[in-house]
Formats: structure tokens, sequence, C-alpha cells
């Protein structure tokens, strides 16, 4: 099996005297100034654009390969990143834009069905509300058109130094005020650079030369200074006493490799990159190592005896553990409170809840499995809710760091990952397993996405019972599959059992039919310590379903 990797990323502070200070501010601005026009010539035609070498003779400005791969790997992440998030706008705009205009057909016939009785006040309210709503579908319609339009000539508009302190310099009248600005513009702008390795280079970058120091767990770095500062700065800046916090393991493992590379030339380098990056503290290290295999201990643990089937979900995870025959052994949540939180809060939220996720599989000896789904799908999925709740978890669902933080996890503990296709899991979870085994929708899906690891099919049951207030008995049946592949009868599966899940009466009898499959499940769990059914609900569900021979 193949071994996964990640490219992992871990800081130090600097402790610089003032000329090093000096030098990596030097640094920086000459870094920046080319990233700057490699960006400008990157927007315009293609037909226009400039190699390296024809951009590098224009600006006058000579730079060695590989500081000139971190300017492009810098301007390529940004282009990326902003196009994902403009993808990701414009999902959200249409969604939007459909809702609103359901809204609006409603509140037009609501409208002229209050002028119609008679009631002027109350038309007047409705009136104004209306026009409201078609103001801000007016304001979405045009943020999309300009989104779309912005996509297909393939622009990327990106503000070095930030929008916001931008608008800023517009507020400012006073000619100290602007100096000031000025300056912490400039700083803005210039106040980050990259340096990225190979494998096949001295320590594992030709820039940036990380190596072990006389002290214990501290580390050494040679900057090699640009050839237009080497007039005043000299040739290398030599930075000691350099420890980390976090990720000791992989960085004395990948330092190690690169060392012994030197007298071995049959064992691969290491690859490391150096971001430098300065904040109102000073300069910050940022090393990324790329790590293959658990750090955290030897072997991996697989899927073996079983998997834990993971749902996510805006608010929690939704976890449940399998056996190696797909059976469910037991469920759990792991809650993401993340509404009115800041991103840092966020982020601090979602590392407890994998950790939990990471130890709980652990625990067990188990692998993980969740959904292949990318943040666009998922987000719709919950926008088709249309309700107040879901608009709010979706404002805070950070669904490609959970991801990105799952992947990490994985690695570090030596948990495989394993990923499955989504389709239908909620579906196939809410007809098959929510009520023979008393979970919820999410775990039911969980139970799904854990099975489908294992290429068990799941075939939705002959026939489905509800029970109604009044002891009636309801019997539905599935269509028939016929001729059809997988997932073509599971859309008309979905297409019939919709509307049946929405009928009001048939769902009071399901929750009931629920409560009724749930006691064998509740009694097992009050035997293991957990709170079950009480007995009184237990012989009432008993007596009713003995009185219906249907059953």
């Amino acid at each position: 099996m193949d071994t996964p990797t990640k490219t992992l990323t871990f800081e130090t502070r600097l402790d610089l005297i003032h000329e090093q200070d000096a030098a990596l501010c030097q640094y920086a601005e000459l870094w920046n100034q080319v990233k700057f026009r490699w960006f400008a010539n990157l927007q315009k035609p293609k037909a226009q654009q400039l190699n390296r070498t024809q951009f590098m003779h224009e600006i006058g400005m000579p730079f060695s390969y590989r500081v000139f791969q971190g300017v492009q790997q810098s301007i390529k992440g940004l282009i990326q990143s902003y196009q994902t998030n403009r993808n990701n706008r414009l999902v959200t705009l249409d969604v939007k834009i459909k809702q609103l205009e359901k809204t609006l057909n409603k509140l037009k016939k609501r409208c002229d069905h209050v002028a119609k009785k008679g009631c002027p006040q109350q038309a007047k309210q409705l009136r104004n509300r209306l026009r409201q709503k078609e103001v801000k579908l007016r304001r979405w319609q045009q943020k999309q058109a300009a989104l779309v339009a912005e996509k297909q000539e393939n622009k990327t508009p990106i503000c070095f130094g930030g929008r916001k302190l931008l608008k800023e310099r517009q507020a400012l009248e006073t000619g100290s005020a602007i100096e000031g600005w000025k300056q912490r513009w400039h700083e803005a702008r210039h106040r980050e650079f990259l340096l990225v390795g190979s494998h096949d280079e001295s320590w594992g970058c030709q820039n940036a030369q990380l190596s072990p120091s006389e002290q214990e767990d501290a580390y050494q770095l040679k900057l090699f200074v640009p050839h237009q500062l080497r007039a005043t700065f000299g040739t290398t800046i030599n930075i000691d006493h350099l420890q980390f916090k976090h990720g000791k393991a992989a960085i004395a493992q990948a330092v190690w490799q690169n060392q012994v590379k030197k007298h071995d030339k049959s064992i691969k380098g290491q690859p490391l990159s150096f971001r430098f990056k300065r904040d109102k503290k000073g300069w910050r290290l940022l090393v990324s190592v790329e790590v293959a295999g658990p750090t955290e201990q030897a072997e991996w643990i697989d899927d073996d005896q079983g998997v834990i089937g993971v749902d996510v979900n805006p608010d929690h995870f939704a976890v449940v553990e399998l056996d190696r025959n797909g059976n469910p052994l037991q469920h759990r949540t792991f809650d993401l409170p993340l509404h009115y939180k800041n991103d840092a809060q966020r982020a601090a939220i979602i590392g407890d809840a994998v950790r939990d996720l990471m130890d709980f599989a652990a625990q067990q000896g188990k692998a993980v499995v969740i959904e292949k789904l990318d943040f666009q799908q998922k987000k719709r999925q919950y926008q088709k809710q249309d309700h107040p709740q879901y608009a709010r978890m979706l404002n805070a669902f950070a669904y490609g760091k959970i991801k990105d933080l799952l992947e990490t996890q994985s690695i570090k503990r030596g948990i495989r990952l394993y990923r499955v296709n989504p389709a239908y899991t909620s579906l196939l979870g809410r007809m098959k397993y929510r009520d023979r085994h008393g979970f919820s929708d999410h775990h039911a899906a969980a139970l799904v996405i854990g099975r489908r690891h294992y290429g068990f099919k799941e075939k939705p049951p002959k026939q489905l019972i509800g029970i109604n207030a009044k002891g009636t008995v309801k019997t539905e049946h599935p269509p028939v599959r016929m001729a059809l592949g997988d997932y073509q009868y599971y859309n008309k599966l979905q297409r019939w059992y919709q509307p049946l899940e929405k009928s009001l009466d048939f769902l009071s009898g399901w929750r009931h039919f629920r409560r009724v499959n749930r006691v064998s499940y509740s009694v097992e769990a009050r035997l293991d310590g957990r709170p079950g059914m009480s007995p009184d609900l237990i012989q009432e569900s008993t007596t009713l379903l003995s009185a219906h021979p249907a059953l």
C-alpha cells in the first residue's frame, strides 16, 4: 500500500541582531519587487507574457533559479486561493439568489391576496418588505455577474498589502498621517519571502541550509545573501540556536537524512522550504518538511479489525465504530460549536475535535473513513435545508480546514485515512439504519460511509412500516430496481422517498416506530452503563406492536 505524504510546516521565532534584521528586510524588499513584477507579467495575455530569462533581462535584477522558484510558487498559491474562494462565492450566491427568488414569489402572492382582502396597512408592509428583497436580489445578481465576467476574462485582482489598509489612504489628509501610512503600506507589502528547497540540493535547500547545532535539540541556519546585497551584508547570514516547539521528530529526521546524504549518495535527501515572515514582534521562520509515515508510532493502524465511519457536518462529527463485517458497535458525537467564533477560535475548536476523534480511533485501533467531498458539494447539501439554523452553521463551516487537519493527524499518529464516494449515504442511512439502530440521520450516514469502504452493497428494505398517532399501520414499498444501475436506482429511490418523508401523517408514525425499534438497542445500552428507554415506554410500545398482525 502506498504511504501517504503530507507537507507539514513548523515555526520558530528568530532572535536577531540589528545587522541581521536589516539584511532580512532588504532581502524581503528585493524578493517582493520581483514578485510584484512577475505577477504583473502573468496578468498580460499569454502571447505577451515573458519567460524567466526574458523577464530577468527586462527588470535587470538577476536571481538564481531556486530563488525564482519561490516567487513562482508564492504567486501560484495566491492565484489558486483567489480562484477557489471565487468559485465558493459563486456557489453561495447562486443558492442565495434561487432561495430569494422563491421568497419573492411567495411574497408577491401573499401581497396580492392581502390586497384583495382589503387590508391596506398590511399590504403596505408587505410591499415595503418586497421592495427590500428586490433591492437585495439586484445587488446579489450584480455581484454574481461581476464575478462571472472576471472568471471568463481570467482576471485575479490581488491587492498586495491588503485592501483594508489601502482604503485607509482615502481618509487621510495631513502630510504626517500620509507619511505614516506609507511606512505601514511598505512594511505590509515587504514583510515575507520564500525559499524553496529540493531533495537533490545540499541540506535540502540551496539558499538556506539548516544543520545541527552543538546545543541539544537546536539548529543553525546559513542563509545565502543575493548578489545585489553582498557588498553590504556579506555572503551569508548565520543564525544560531534555533529551537522548534513542535515537529521536533519530523525536522530531526529531515536534517539527519540530508546529513547522511552527503556521505551516501544512494539515500534520497529531504527537501526543506523556508518562509521568513515579519510581524510586530520581529521575524518568524516557518520550515516546511514532507512527512511520509507516522511520526508518533512505528506502525500504521489499518482496517484489519474494522473502521471508524465519520460524517462531517457543520456543527459536529457523527462517528460510528464498525467491525470487519460492517456491523455497528458504538457511536459518538464530537461537537463543533463554530458559530460566533473568530478564525483563531474556530481553528482551535476544529483542532480539538479532530484530536479527540483520532484519540478515539487510536484507542479502538481502527482506521478512519470519511467522505470524498469538496466544500462546494458539502455546502450545496446543507443549503438545501432552507432554515436559519443551517445558514448560521454554514457561515462558520470550515470544511477544507477539517479535511486538512484530518490528513495531518492521520499521518502523525499512523492511522490510515480512507475516502469513499458519499453519494446517497444520507438516503440509505435514513431508510435502512436510522430506525433499526436508533441512530440520527448523520450517524446512519456515517455507518453507510464505513460499510462502503468494505464494498458492502446497500439494498433498501422491501417495505417501510410506520404507525400514526391513532395506531394505524402504514406500509410503503420502494420502487423496483428493474435494469437500472446503482446510482440511477438511488436517484429514483430518492425521488420516491423525499415526498414520503415530508408527509406529516407518515412522519409522525415513523417517529413512533423509531422509538419502538430502539427497544433492543436501549436495553443493551443500559447494560453498558448508558441511559436507555424507560421500562414503561418499552412495555407500551411492545403492546402496541403485538396488536397489529401486519408487524
